[in-house]
């Protein structure tokens, strides 16, 4: 269900997700959604600078809009490592699930969450109503 275009991701960002995963022992690889993520970003990804990442990316602190396709439920979070989560602010980890399939992609895009079931969800991408590297913050 995931769409073709390519992920993109900024150099600073894969460089930080590769340190979350080379900071563990076992490289990440006890966690399944650190391991998932590692690998998106390492096999999948466009990885640009991040001046030159387009304004309609996910990219990490992004507060991106998405709908939930099989329930019509939109949302809006705040992608963010985990260390900063914090759920009553709607800032949810990209380890997890939405996050990974938020990472990197574009407004319009459709992805594959992984949900409790049968069968995947999948999300459509809305909007980005905060991108930090279009605001000219490419160290955040």
């Amino acid at each position: 269900m995931n769409d073709f275009t390519p992920l993109v991701v900024t150099e600073l960002d894969a460089a930080r997700i590769r340190e979350l995963g080379a900071r563990l022992p076992d490289g990440g690889r006890g966690l399944a959604g650190l391991r998932d993520l590692v690998d998106q970003v390492t096999s999948d990804a466009d990885i640009v600078p991040g001046a030159q990442v387009a304004p309609d990316v996910v990219t990490m602190n992004s507060t991106v809009s998405f709908r939930d396709e099989q329930t019509g439920l939109t949302h809006c979070v705040t992608l963010v490592y985990p260390a900063d989560v914090a759920v009553a602010e709607r800032r949810i980890s990209v380890l997890s699930p939405v996050g990974r399939a938020l990472l990197g992609r574009a407004v319009g895009a459709v992805a594959e969450v992984e949900a409790p079931g049968p069968e995947p969800r999948a999300i459509r991408i809305l909007a980005i109503h905060y991108q930090p590297e279009a605001a000219g913050e490419l160290t955040r």
